[in-house]
């Protein structure tokens, strides 16, 4: 008796119930959802309306409140005590969105909007997007793919991947690796402690280009016919180039930088424990390159030719190292 009551009350405590509702809106309405466990899916329609579906507890209460310019989106709970909620939204394409949540997991996919999509130990994932995109995570991998316009992601645990976007990019993580693949934008910027950075994109004339890495590689791949002025910095890792190169002497060991065409783009690339590699696009990140550099000083030009064991010992003799002091 005692048994069948506890498995009753069980179940009664871990019930479900099933919300479906639709809300018709206009611009510049925007949406704000928070969920503190479970998921957020948002897809989008033609319809100048928003469909909520929501999965969650027998004893919450979905809770709409339209206030123009904005919709909030959220579930009260039996007693405040928050249970999981599985979110399931239709959005017009034009509707901004502030999204967040603490475990969980953000999806959306087909906006034509501005979004901000935040979760502590989900993971975030966007394709599509205009204007302003933020996306970050604490734990959790973050991805944004398809945005045109400004983007900044992040993660401190996990990666960080952009993917197939145009615009500005701001990419950080902590322990996680930073991935740009098909970039197209003058401002670009991505850096990460225990991680690498790899960089697929454009290097357009007057851009801008920052990539660093304190323990992991940073490896990026520079267009044919770059116009690009870069500089180098690594304190025990490697130089590495798919294409020659000729850089002058600088003031401190391992520390320099060169001329592609005009010059006319900065490139900064910067690891402390990490290899730097330029490659040509479509070459895999962290491939073995045999590269050519020239030196050039104030009374000779010497070229050489290095593979990277040459290079190695070349180090350990301290004989043609071209990362020595040059006046």
């Amino acid at each position: 008796m005692i048994a069948t009551l506890a498995a009753f009350t069980l179940a009664v405590l871990t019930a479900s119930t099933h919300s479906d509702t639709t809300f018709s809106v206009k611009p510049p309405m925007r949406l704000t959802l928070s969920n503190f466990s479970g998921s957020i899916s948002v897809r989008t329609w033609s319809r100048n309306s928003v469909r909520i579906e929501a999965e969650h507890s027998s004893h919450a209460q979905l809770r709409v409140t339209t206030q123009p310019p904005k919709m909030t989106v959220d579930v009260e709970h039996w007693r405040g005590i928050p249970s999981s909620v599985e979110y399931q939204l239709l959005v017009p394409k034009w509707m901004s969105l502030e999204l967040s949540g603490v475990s969980t997991d953000v999806e959306v996919e087909g906006a034509q909007s501005e979004i901000n999509a935040q979760s502590v130990s989900g993971d975030v994932s966007i394709i599509g997007g205009t204007g302003f995109v933020t996306a970050a995570s604490v734990s959790g991998d973050v991805r944004v793919e398809g945005c045109k316009g400004k983007i900044e992601c992040s993660s401190v645990e996990s990666d960080v991947h952009v993917q197939s976007a145009t615009g500005a990019v701001a990419a950080s993580s902590v322990n996680g690796e930073v991935v740009l693949d098909d970039i197209d934008s003058d401002d670009v910027e991505a850096s990460t402690i225990g991680g690498g950075v790899t960089y697929d994109g454009t290097i357009k004339d007057g851009g801008s280009y920052k990539f660093s890495s304190n323990n992991g590689d940073v490896s990026v791949a520079m267009p044919a016919r770059a116009n690009a002025t870069v500089s180098i910095s690594t304190y025990s890792g490697e130089f590495q180039s798919e294409f020659p190169v000729t850089f002058s002497g600088t003031k401190h060991r391992k520390q320099f930088t060169f001329m592609l065409g005009n010059g006319n783009a900065r490139v900064e690339l910067e690891s402390f424990q990490g290899s730097i590699q330029l490659r040509r696009p479509g070459s895999p990140a962290g491939a073995g390159a045999e590269y050519k550099y020239e030196m050039k000083s104030k009374t000779h030009t010497e070229t050489k030719k290095h593979t990277k064991e040459d290079e190695k010992q070349k180090d350990k003799d301290g004989d043609g190292d071209p990362d020595e002091d040059h006046e």
